[in-house]
Parts: structure tokens; sequence; C-alpha cells
């Protein structure tokens, strides 16, 4: 089962487009999940949800998308493809931030 918070549409066209199996999909889940409670627990106690889910339902489906198809890239040992995509979410959200406070010459 996948989990809740990853949206099912970006998950079936990743599943699709690298065609997992269910085992290879459940073992990807469970990486995502313990990604997401390791980043939970190393917050600091005052910057930290009470709880996880609390933390889980804060963390954009984007990312859970993300996570998600780097899992499985990582999986599938595929890792400099998903270091790849890791590399492009990261410049292409450092754009974004840079293009929302109109640092970005036009």
């Amino acid at each position: 089962m996948l989990d809740k918070h990853l949206p099912l549409d970006a998950a079936a066209d990743i599943i699709g487009e690298l065609s997992l199996k269910g085992g290879q999909i459940s073992r990807i889940n469970q990486t995502m999940q313990r990604i997401v409670r390791n980043a939970w627990n190393r917050l600091p106690a005052a910057r930290r949800p009470q709880t996880y889910d609390e933390f889980a339902d804060n963390v954009p489906p984007r990312d859970w998308a993300l996570m998600f198809e780097v899992c499985a890239l990582s999986h599938l040992g595929r890792g400099d493809e998903a270091c790849a995509l890791i590399s492009a979410a990261c410049h292409l959200r450092a754009v974004h931030s840079d293009c929302a406070r109109g640092s970005v010459n036009s």
C-alpha cells in the first residue's frame, strides 16, 4: 500500500514508467517513509511537530512524488539518475525561490 501522502497520479506515472512490481513498490514506499520519519526525528524538539503525522501532512505532495521516484531509481540500481533528479529538483527550487523574491533578472 502506498503512503497516503503520495499523490496517486504521480505514483502511477512513476510505477508505469519504471515498470515497478508489487514487491519493489512496497520496498520503495517503506524507504520513502523512513526518510520522512528520519527527517522528523532529526528536527530539534522545539521545532518538531508533536506527531509524525503532523510533520508528514506538511510535506508538499510534489516532494512525496520526488522522494518516491528517487527511491525507485535508487532501488533499481540507477543511482546516477536519482542523483541527477535530486540535483535538478534543487536547482529548480532555488530558481523558483529566487523568482518569488524577485531576484532573477528578466
